[in-house]
């Protein structure tokens, strides 16, 4: 079993999203994958996947509960354990162990934590349950050298660092190109998923990209990532036309 953490050194970059579809996309390939909000600041996942649950992973941290009671099954396959909305939630590191524990009973490939983002000790407790970390940033600086700091704390906890995913990219001329940030980085880039507009009305509608809008630019290069992760040779089955004017459309 796989138990990979998605952080992010600051937030608005697509963390849940690219946690939400990335799951998706590897349960699509075969592979048993549940996803779990362990961002208790601000747990977003079920929002993503539009239902509002009556039992939570706080719940299930509690006493002698198991997570397998706060797991959902969406529609699409995908198995759930949400996030608390209760303001009272306190997450630390003795919580974060306690997930770990109980995380040794479920039977996944791949477990994804969707974890806080930042560089506080809350994004760093919500790394202890995970042997894997995948960090995404936006292709500007900034938010790479952010992106940076996590990969570094994440290595000084001794977990292994995938790589990162950068969201939101374009073909602008001034943006680094993905071969720049892997030899300042010292990071493989696993993925780069382009600013598109179906991102956006799938979060409109609650409904994953890769699901509601499938040959999308994102949900092909979220795929893509899937296949890397899962080990699993990528084939575009796209014609030609189809990938010129999806690059066209990115310009």
């Amino acid at each position: 079993m796989r138990t990979l953490a998605v952080t992010a050194g600051k937030g608005g970059v697509g963390k849940t999203t690219l946690t939400v579809n990335l799951g998706l996309a590897l349960k699509n390939l075969g592979f048993r994958v549940c996803i779990i909000d362990a961002n208790f600041t601000a747990p977003d996942v079920a929002l993503h996947l539009g239902f509002s649950p009556d039992t939570t992973i706080w719940d299930a941290l509690k006493g002698k509960n198991h997570l397998s009671d706060a797991l959902y099954e969406h529609e699409c396959g995908l198995h759930i354990i949400p996030g608390s909305q209760d303001l009272e939630v306190a997450a630390n590191r003795d919580i974060y162990k306690r997930l770990k524990r109980k995380m040794r009973k479920l039977k996944y490939d791949f477990i994804i934590l969707d974890t806080p983002p930042g560089l506080g000790d809350d994004a760093k407790s919500a790394l202890i349950p995970a042997k894997e970390i995948i960090v995404v940033a936006t292709p500007e600086w900034p938010s790479l050298a952010n992106a940076y700091r996590a990969a570094l704390f994440a290595s000084d906890m001794k977990k292994h660092v995938i790589g990162v995913v950068l969201n939101r990219a374009t073909v602008h001329e001034l943006e680094p190109n993905p071969v720049m940030i892997e030899n300042v980085m010292r990071m493989e880039v696993l993925g780069k998923i382009p600013e598109d507009m179906s991102v956006r009305k799938s979060i409109a509608i609650q409904n994953p990209v890769v699901l509601s809008y499938p040959e999308s630019a994102a949900s092909i290069e979220i795929r893509k990532t899937a296949h890397l992760l899962g080990g699993i040779p990528w084939k575009d089955q796209r014609q030609w036309w189809q990938k010129l004017w999806m690059i066209l459309g990115q310009v």
